[in-house]
């Protein structure tokens, strides 16, 4: 059978339906795609159902905040207490760092310190080294097989190397594959914890703690035994900082996507998934719909021809064959075409939604379980009105035109249908864009225009007052300021208390800065003062934003001692509430404390002055102190703009899905009537309707229903 000839008459009809299909499939192929594989997160390790990760949860006031981070002991002794628990291990999370090895210095590697038992809970492929020993000892480290080709040329190059982060040597004893992808999990550089004994006198919340439970043991009752043994060793914690505070367990299975911690971690956003499966459904409806409408609306067209077969003696069953292979065969050319279209969009739709999204999951065999279905779904609810429909009667009733046949209640329910989908998508649109711009205009309380943020390491770090003042020397920098953190990053955690009420702390994050950030970050003081030089290094002096005065009694704090750190401390001035967090959300109360020696250098360039100039004077300046520093810095204007990403990234695909089901919604009017006289019969010789037909008799048509 020759599709083409068979629909020669039609053709601009074939192309028309096949086009209309293809493209709803492969927009929906590329959403479903990402839905798949943001689903599939930490299912590659096989041990999964027996990993589980600690939280401690705090709760004040009615307000119950869960975090990620644990006490050392989590890690050191709980695990002898409770029988169901095979091995734990921590995690410190050390960032980007600048590894040096060889002469060479590399930036931007992700490490974390870890336990000796991580290979045991997470396992991996090792190219080099063996899982029981790579961190049995201290400055053992681990690098993965990429980490390996850039530093050493190759894994076994690798092997007993040294290399140095900060006052820290570590030794190579292993070399492993990268993690997937799709795992909550990534390192460059693993080392073991033994490396800094110190650590494990930390009283503090620091560490991520997981455990593998013990094969045959009751997941349930251990998880609750964690918590309970937890609860214990949180008392004299939860004490000191005043609030009630205990343990909770999650699979690892729900830390991507379901955790209520996410910060220490990250993770996916679950509504933002059932958003993406639904703009999916709607664009693989619509183009369903289409496909069927077309077909079954085409039937008119094709009982003359019924007529004759059944009359030159074909039976029932040959019709039914007949029309079920000829849909089939086009709803396959528009399967493969759709599924090639998403293949080459994939990477442009990961660019712009700014997420991986890996391949191997279209051989995921519930993702071909479902094109199956969907195949079959459309090839019968196409070919049926006229395998079923047509093919009953006989030939006298078809070709005698005593049969009947009205499209106009289908059409209609069809229009409908896609106007409606067409208008909650729009909404959904304008209500996105309006939403993303009020938070884009809103002032964030601080300047984040031309301030560059550099990572120091030990040599500049130490040499910072000799590099401040050799910056300022240049024209292009304003002003330059130290600190502890990344303003409009990540924060600490700490407690404050009235002095009179010390048994009775309040949770509050905090910034450490060097005196003169303030100013710098054009903070807007509302109350008192910000440091100023000369004030005694002894006093503890304090900034609080106006959340945190709120938070506090709302009362003025300057004539009030406060405990913080264990000791007095004294607060000189109140800031105006500044976005620090995502601006979506209320503003937390925030601490800034004062320190004397920096770990990144915020750099204030004059307006005007270009991204590449910039980068130019400030390498020059810091190669003056280090020769070998390589400069990687952190623009505070992206880092402010980042915080808009999840929300544009929702209205971006929503907006591509959008006009895509708008556009399958306009190929399923194919069905139109003429407004002339002609009554819409205008045909090509062969007596169908053909691309040039279209073309020439487009002014004459209108869209009905």
């Amino acid at each position: 059978m020759n599709i083409f000839n068979t629909y020669k008459r039609t053709r601009f009809f074939l192309w028309v339906n096949i086009t209309g299909l293809a493209i709803g499939l492969a927009a929906s192929i590329m959403l479903i795609l990402f839905v798949v594989n943001e689903l599939s997160y930490d299912k590659h390790f096989t041990n999964r159902e027996r990993i589980v990760r600690l939280m401690t949860v705090t709760e004040r006031d009615g307000n119950r905040d869960y975090l990620a981070i644990n006490l050392r002991k989590a890690g050191t002794e709980l695990p002898g207490k409770v029988p169901g628990v095979e091995t734990a291990v921590q995690l410190l999370n050390l960032g980007e760092i600048e590894l040096a090895a060889e002469q060479k210095r590399f930036q931007g590697l992700k490490a974390m310190l870890v336990d000796a038992g991580f290979f045991k809970v997470f396992q991996t492929k090792f190219v080099e080294g063996t899982p029981e020993t790579c961190l049995s000892t201290p400055n053992s480290g681990v690098i993965t097989r990429h980490t390996a080709d850039r530093m050493f040329g190759s894994p076994e190059n690798a092997m007993n190397k040294t290399v140095s982060f900060k006052e820290m040597e570590i030794v190579v004893s292993g070399v492993v594959e990268a993690f997937p992808k799709n795992s909550h999990l990534t390192f460059d550089v693993l080392t073991s914890i033994a490396t800094l004994p110190s650590i494990n006198g930390a009283g503090g919340l620091e560490f991520l703690t997981y455990y593998l439970i013990r094969e045959g043991a009751s997941v349930g009752d251990t998880r609750r035994a964690i918590g309970d043994e937890y609860r214990t060793m949180l008392k004299p914690w939860s004490e000191q900082v005043g609030m009630d505070a205990y343990g909770e367990t999650e699979m690892l299975d729900d830390v991507y996507l379901n955790s209520p911690a996410k910060w220490w971690t990250g993770g996916g956003n679950m509504q933002f998934i059932w958003i993406l499966a639904g703009l999916a459904l709607f664009i693989l409806t619509l183009a369903v719909t289409n496909f069927i409408n077309l077909f079954v609306t085409q039937g008119q067209m094709r009982m003359n021809e019924a007529g004759i077969r059944k009359s030159n003696g074909a039976q029932t069953g040959d019709l039914v064959r007949q029309f079920f292979s000829e849909v089939s065969a086009i709803v396959m050319m528009a399967f493969v075409s759709g599924f090639m279209l998403a293949v080459i969009c994939v990477p442009h739709f990961a660019v712009l939604i700014g997420k991986d999204i890996d391949m191997v999951q279209l051989m995921n065999p519930a993702f071909i379980g479902a094109a199956v279905l969907l195949f079959a779904v459309t090839v019968v609810l196409s070919a049926f009105y006229p395998a079923f429909y047509l093919s009953r009667f006989s030939p006298m009733e078809i070709l005698g035109r005593r049969v009947s046949f009205s499209r106009r209640r289908l059409t209609a329910v069809t229009v409908v249908f896609q106007s409606v989908i067409s208008i909650v998508l729009l909404s959904v649109i304008v209500t996105l864009y309006k939403q993303t711009a009020y938070l884009e205009k809103l002032p964030p309380g601080y300047n984040p225009d031309n301030l560059m943020i550099v990572i120091s390491n030990r040599t500049i770090s130490q040499s910072y007052g000799a590099v401040k003042q050799e910056l300022l020397k240049q024209p292009e920098v304003k002003d330059v300021g130290g600190s502890h953190h990344v303003f409009g990053g990540g924060w600490s955690g700490q407690a404050i208390a009235n002095w009179e009420e010390q048994d009775n702390p309040r949770m509050i994050n905090e910034y450490r800065l060097m005196t003169g950030m303030p100013e710098l970050m054009e903070l807007e003081a509302v109350e008192g003062h910000f440091w100023r030089e000369g004030d005694p290094d002894s006093v503890q002096m304090l900034l609080l934003n106006e959340a945190a005065v709120k938070m506090l009694g709302g009362e003025s704090p300057l004539e009030k001692t406060y405990a913080y750190h264990g000791r007095a401390a004294q607060v000189v001035g109140v800031v105006k509430d500044f976005y620090y967090d995502n601006p979506a959300l209320s503003i937390e109360p925030i601490v800034l404390t004062r320190v004397f020696d920096p770990v990144d250098i915020n750099i204030r360039f004059r307006e005007g002055v270009s991204p590449v100039r910039a980068h130019e004077t400030a390498q020059a300046v810091f190669r003056q102190f280090d020769p070998e520093f390589v400069l990687n810095p952190i623009w505070s204007a992206d880092l402010y703009a980042s915080k808009f990403k999840e929300i544009k990234t929702v209205m971006q695909m929503t907006l591509t899905g959008s006009l895509v089901a708008i556009f399958v919604a306009m190929l399923g009017c194919w069905p139109f009537t003429c407004s002339r006289p002609c009554g819409g019969r205008r045909r090509s010789a062969s007596g169908g309707y053909t691309v040039r037909d279209a073309l020439r008799y487009l002014s004459c048509f209108r869209w009905t229903s």
